[in-house]
């Protein structure tokens, strides 16, 4: 029973898993790097996407997962 329940978790959390690619952007403000991001998932074909990291500094980074 054990091992049924291992099996069922992992065949519905991998979809998920392997259907995300991640993307970065990076831009002169938060607005312009997500705009990148939302450019490069569209190209690519993804319908969602989330931001999993951003950064600040002198330019901003953004690193998101796009999904179908």
């Amino acid at each position: 029973m054990k091992i049924l329940n291992i099996i069922v978790f992992i065949s519905s959390v991998m979809p998920f898993c392997l259907f995300a690619q991640t993307i970065t952007a990076t831009g002169d403000t938060l607005e312009h790097a997500e705009s990148q991001i939302r450019q490069q998932a569209h190209k690519d074909g993804g319908k969602t996407y989330k931001i999993i990291e951003a950064r600040m500094g002198n330019k901003v980074h953004v690193t998101a997962e796009i999904f179908p």
